[in-house]
């Protein structure tokens, strides 16, 4: 995977059962519809609860990552 570390838009949802599910993000002037989410986990950094995501278009993978305290949804990782 190639590291992109930017700072994206992202449509998520909280379900009833109050999970976090990003639907799609915006990254490069292109809208990406998230079409499964392959993996997740959750780690902290100090206060903040870091959930991580694993996602794919069916074309890439892409790791996003969401910050609890900020928050601020990043692109991570792509593996096209």
């Amino acid at each position: 995977m190639v590291y992109v570390g930017e700072r994206i838009t992202v449509l998520a949802s909280f379900g009833v059962d109050t999970k976090l599910k990003p639907l799609k993000f915006k990254w490069s002037n292109q809208t990406v519809e998230i079409k499964e989410i392959t993996y997740f986990w959750q780690d902290r950094e100090g206060d903040a609860r870091i959930y991580h995501f694993s996602v794919t278009d069916g074309c890439a993978v892409y790791e996003l990552s969401f910050n609890s305290l900020s928050i601020v949804w990043m692109l991570e990782k792509v593996e096209a």
